[in-house]
C-alpha cells in the first residue's frame, strides 16, 4: 500500500526531530529513522497490524520506540495516511489531533 504523510505527520515528525537533536546524540536520531522505516515497512504489507485507537477516527497506533508512537489511518484499500509522530516526554496535549 502507498503511504502519504499529512501535513500534521510532516510538521510533528520535524518537531520530534528537532527535539531529539537538542536532547540527544546523532546516533539515537539514525536508530529512530531504522525504526521507522522498519515499520512503515510493516505497515505498508499489513496495515491493520497495530491496534485501533481512535474508532471516530480510525487512527492506529504504532510504537516506533519506546517513547515514539505513530498515529495512522487507513484512508482506503490502497493508501495508508500518516497523522502525527509522538514523542511520549512531551506534553501530549502538544499532539491534540
Amino acid at each position: 500500500m502507498k503511504i502519504i504523510w499529512s501535513p500534521g505527520a510532516k510538521k510533528s515528525f520535524e518537531e520530534l526531530v528537532n527535539f531529539l537533536e537538542i536532547k540527544w546524540e546523532k546516533k539515537v536520531i539514525q536508530n529512530l529513522f531504522s525504526e521507522l522505516n522498519k515499520s512503515l515497512d510493516h505497515i505498508s504489507l499489513n496495515p491493520e497490524i497495530f491496534p485501533i485507537v481512535s474508532n471516530t477516527k480510525k487512527l492506529r497506533k504504532c510504537v516506533i520506540k519506546k517513547r515514539t508512537l505513530l498515529l495512522y489511518r487507513i484512508k482506503s484499500k490502497d493508501i495508508i495516511e500518516l497523522v502525527i509522530f509522538a514523542d511520549t516526554r512531551q506534553n501530549p496535549k502538544k499532539y491534540e489531533i
